[in-house]
């Protein structure tokens, strides 16, 4: 399947298919969006509120969660905001979310059973990794659970936190 992508790649830059997605590197809405990794998003998201090519910046991530506050997420925000000019930021989880029911037993089971052996399972417990933690889902109490714990997460305070993209 990558051959496949790579292949298709290949045509669309020799046919010079990118020229009508040319923007620079700065959201024209200075807006940074932290969402799931869903393939139902793909398209969904921006047609959903209304943006193109060029107007945001996108982080996506399993559920949209921030987990720590040293992680890729909260670096690409600080790029975002610190290098390219984005002033507001919009964490959207949305329905039905894979994450909400992740387990970290049962996805330690499922690496193993793929081959990765305990051992590396307990050097990175060694590391400081703590499955339980690392691995949750998120509890979906209220409308924008995974939302509002990645907001409360890195301090922010709500004013502009989109949380849930409901699509059904």
């Amino acid at each position: 399947m990558i051959d496949e992508l790579v292949s298709y790649n290949r045509e669309f830059v020799k046919n010079k298919g990118y020229e009508k997605y040319i923007t620079n590197k700065y959201p024209d809405k200075k807006i940074a969006i932290v969402s799931c990794m869903d393939t139902r998003l793909t398209e969904l998201l921006p047609a959903s509120l209304g943006i193109k090519n060029g107007d945001v910046k996108i982080i996506k991530n399993a559920g949209a969660i921030i987990s720590h506050p040293f992680g890729s997420v909260i670096r690409s925000l600080m790029v975002a905001i610190y290098e390219l000019g984005v002033v507001e930021v919009m964490i959207i989880g949305h329905t039905d979310c894979g994450a909400k029911h992740m387990n970290s037993s049962e996805m330690i089971e499922k690496m193993k059973e793929r081959g990765i052996p305990q051992e590396r399972i307990d050097m990175i417990r060694y590391c400081g990794i703590n499955f339980e933690s690392w691995l949750r889902g998120f509890r979906a109490r209220d409308r924008g659970a995974n939302s509002e714990s990645s907001a409360d997460s890195v301090g922010y305070n709500g004013k502009r936190v989109c949380n849930r993209l409901c699509y059904r």
